[in-house]
């Protein structure tokens, strides 16, 4: 059993044009897909579609809400929802012709104190029994400042291991409760860092780290080696590739791999989710295919 934490959740839209973006014009997309989104439920959804037991705790209100619970669950996925006042964001990702995306990420509606409480006990509930649980994205307003690392600690005093995807402030109060894998980009590598990107000074005590490198792939660092592993392939739809590599990442340790299989599992997963649209999501047999083509390096 995989938790997945989902502090800001968000309704993803991708809006795929036959043309360019052009700034003042109108556009009218020919496709638009939408999807239960956030780097928390990118992770689930990606674990889910890989086969693990999937459980979601994520903060939820209004007719959005709703909506996102219910495309959870029909993904397969349970869902402890923290009723909250506010709808979830909503992000739009624009596909012009043969450009990079244009993205708009609103930011996440305030908890208020009651909700924050909800949240952690939450937490604290659906991390009984499990076997990792993944805490991924920024929190969102209202939560307190050590706020990453309450949400940590309550998933391992139910005795699970606790992976961390985060940034600044909540990614250095997240690392403050030692999480057993911390997965984070380049840049944000480089900002805890100091400028510099070592995946083995990323590391915990005691802990693993990995670094994504978009299109170049990753490195990850256990306690005795450093695993490095690119896409054999390259798609166009990135968003939530990095959210789809942890996700991965913990349902492959949750099935038992080691953690040169898991990279080559999380290698593969991110980019058969690059391929096709809506963040996170890809095709399970897809992302088997590619994983047995990756090489993954130990030094």
């Amino acid at each position: 059993m995989i938790v997945c934490i989902a502090p800001t959740p968000a309704v993803d839209r991708l809006h795929e044009l036959s043309g360019p973006v052009v700034v003042g014009a109108i556009h009218r997309p020919h496709r638009v897909v939408a999807v239960a989104g956030g780097k928390g439920l990118n992770a689930a959804r990606a674990a889910a579609q890989l086969g693990a037991q999937v459980r979601a705790v994520v903060p939820l209100g209004g007719a959005s809400g709703d909506w996102i619970e219910a495309q959870l669950k029909a993904a397969g996925i349970e869902v402890r929802r923290v009723v909250t006042a506010a709808e979830p964001r909503v992000c739009v990702s624009v596909a012009g012709s043969e450009q990079e995306l244009t993205e708009f990420y609103e930011g996440a509606p305030t908890l208020a104190d009651a909700e924050w409480d909800a949240l952690v006990q939450a937490v604290r509930e659906a991390a009984s029994g499990a076997a990792w649980v993944t805490l991924s994205g920024s929190l969102p307003p209202g939560a307190p400042a050590d706020g990453a690392a309450r949400l940590l600690e309550a998933a391992r005093a139910a005795g699970a291991f606790v992976a961390l995807d985060a940034r600044d402030d909540d990614l250095r109060a997240g690392m403050r409760a030692e999480p057993d894998l911390v997965k984070v980009n380049e840049e944000e590598a480089r900002t805890l860092l100091g400028g510099r990107v070592d995946v083995r000074a990323l590391r915990p005590a005691g802990g693993v780290a990995c670094v994504t490198r978009g299109a170049a792939g990753l490195e990850l660092a256990t306690d005795g080696a450093v695993f490095t592993a690119a896409p054999p392939v390259r798609g166009r739809y990135p968003v939530g590739c990095g959210d789809v590599t942890l996700g991965a990442l913990a349902a492959a340790r949750d099935a038992g791999a080691d953690w040169r299989e898991a990279v080559a599992i999380a290698v593969g997963a991110a980019a058969a989710a690059a391929e096709v649209t809506g963040a996170g999501v890809l095709d399970p047999a897809r992302a088997r295919a590619l994983a047995e083509a990756v090489e993954v390096t130990e030094a």
